[in-house]
Formats: structure tokens, C-alpha cells, sequence
């Protein structure tokens, strides 16, 4: 190819230092201007126009149909924030409350509307324990009687706890001759706490006149420190003596002396006449109970 050759294009030569040349053999086009903003158009009211390119838009569009830009600068609505979801152990807490709100409203409705009810009594706990029972003094039960000189007839030792109006009697006269006192024994079942001792006479009048009766007494038990000496009085029927022992499991009176007999309507007697003895006290060892304690609440 000529390389002087005039093409149409572009025109490859060699200079003669050896270099090749480019040029063109037309002109450059001249650069395009910036494409003008649409002018929005006078006499559309319900349009909006889009900052960026110009464009109109219909007033309900948030975006430009033409650009995509943005029509309002203003902040974008937000949806609200979701519920926050409670747990199954929170709503299982939420669900007991409420029922048990409800049953405190209708309990107090009730109680309200139906306050004539009676009561009702609702027992709370109940405690038993041991404690001691201490026995009421009274008369001592006799297990056997004794005596040193065994009575006259039926007029033996063992009516002195018999409960009746039988007596002992014995010939005193003798007794003074021979210098023999009159011991009386009574034992008992049990270990004794003595409080007291009636001493009984012969309560008819005369009767107790025209016989011997005991005047001076040694009442002696067999726990008991030392005896007690005791004087009883010339009366008929009971007279109380106030002697004290513990633990006693027998008691012995000894007659020293005696109140001369009386002649009394004719006649007199040798016999000394005793109806009957009482001992009275309690056991020594006390009884155990049990004793229970209730706590019991009321509701009206």
C-alpha cells in the first residue's frame, strides 16, 4: 500500500526517523452539553417533582419514576416496634395470679353476702406430753391391821378398819397388872405420804363413859425420824391428830394410858374401847397423765 496514499480514517505513516505516526483524518466531535433538567411543567398542582432529574411524579410516588432518587428529604415512616413476647414461665406466673385474684374477689363476695354463716373452727396442731398426776389426800386403804393384844370375843383387831360401828376392846385392868401396853399396826399397800389421823371413840354417851378409852398415844411410821407423843381428849366420836410422813409403809400406835371408866347408869367396865382408825394421805409415787394441747383457729 502507498503510504502517501490520502485514506479515509485514520493514516498510519513512517517518518524517517523510523517512528511510526497516527493520526485522524477527521476531526474529533465536539462533546455533547449535560442534558438539561426537565423544567417542571406550569399547570400540574397534583405532581411532584423530582429534585434530581426534574422529572413530575404523581404526589403519591415516595420515589422518582424516571432517576429512582428520592422525591422528599423528610425521615421515612418506621412500622412500631414489635411486641415483646413474654416467656411460658411468665405467662403460666400472669395466668395464677389472675386466678388467684379472682378467688380472693369471690371469697370476699362470699363472705360478704353470706356473713350469717356460723363459724366454722379449723384445728391447727395438737401436742401430747406427759405430766404428773398428784392424787386428792383421802383415806388410806389398810391391808392388814395388828395388834399386840387380840380383843375380847368379837371384839377383835380388825373392826378398827372395818367401816362399821363394831369396836376393838380390851380388859385394861389386866393389862395394868401385868404391865402390858397395846401396840396397833397398820400396813399399808404402797409407800404413804401421812397428812392426818382420826381417831374415833365410842360415840354413844354412856357408853363411852362406863368403858376405858385411850388417853396417851406414841404414833410412830416406818420412814418416819422420830414418834410423836400425843394426848387425846375425853370426848366421844372423832378427833383429828395432824401427823406428817413420807414414804410410810406402815403406822403403830402405842396406847401408854388410859381414861379411868365412869360408873354411868349402874354400871362400870374393865374394857378399853376403840371404833375405829383413819389414816389419811396419798400415794408416795404420784401417777403419770398425758396431757394433749389443741391449737384450734376460729373463722367467723
Amino acid at each position: 500500500m502507498d503510504p502517501m496514499k490520502e485514506t479515509h480514517g485514520n493514516v498510519i505513516s513512517v517518518s524517517s526517523s523510523g517512528f511510526e505516526k497516527f493520526e485522524l483524518s477527521e476531526p474529533p466531535e465536539p462533546e455533547q452539553s449535560p442534558r438539561p433538567k426537565r423544567q417542571p411543567e406550569s399547570g400540574s398542582q397534583n405532581s411532584t417533582y423530582c429534585p434530581s432529574c426534574g422529572a413530575a411524579n404523581p404526589a403519591s410516588n415516595r420515589h422518582c419514576e424516571e432517576c429512582g432518587a428520592r422525591l422528599s428529604q423528610a425521615p421515612l415512616p418506621t412500622a412500631p416496634r414489635p411486641a415483646v413476647q413474654a416467656t411460658a414461665g411468665v405467662r403460666a406466673a400472669l395466668a395464677i395470679s389472675g386466678l388467684l385474684f379472682g378467688v380472693v374477689i369471690v371469697a370476699l363476695l362470699f363472705n360478704v353476702f353470706a356473713g350469717d354463716d356460723p363459724a366454722t373452727s379449723t384445728t391447727i396442731a395438737s401436742t401430747s406430753t406427759t405430766v404428773p398426776v398428784v392424787e386428792e389426800n383421802g383415806p388410806i386403804a389398810v391391808i392388814s391391821e395388828t395388834c399386840s393384844v387380840e380383843g375380847i370375843s368379837s371384839f377383835v383387831c380388825a373392826n378398827l378398819t372395818s367401816g362399821t360401828d363394831d369396836s376393838y376392846q380390851v380388859n385394861w385392868e389386866e393389862l395394868q397388872e401385868t404391865d402390858e401396853r397395846i401396840r396397833i399396826r397398820l400396813t399399808f399397800d404402797q409407800p404413804m405420804v401421812i397428812q392426818q389421823i382420826i381417831w374415833r371413840g365410842l360415840t354413844e354417851e354412856t357408853r363411852f363413859r362406863q368403858n376405858y378409852r385411850a388417853r396417851g398415844l406414841v404414833i410412830e411410821a416406818s420412814d418416819s425420824v422420830s414418834a410423836l407423843n400425843h394426848e387425846l381428849e375425853d370426848i366421844p366420836g372423832e378427833q383429828s391428830i395432824v401427823y406428817a410422813a413420807m414414804g410410810a409403809n406402815w403406822i403403830e400406835f402405842e396406847i401408854q394410858s388410859a381414861y379411868v371408866a365412869t360408873l354411868t347408869d349402874g354400871n362400870v367396865f374393865k374394857e378399853l374401847a376403840i371404833d375405829e382408825i383413819i389414816v389419811i394421805g396419798r400415794p408416795q409415787v404420784t401417777a403419770t397423765g398425758n396431757e394433749s394441747t389443741t391449737s384450734t383457729t376460729t373463722a367467723p
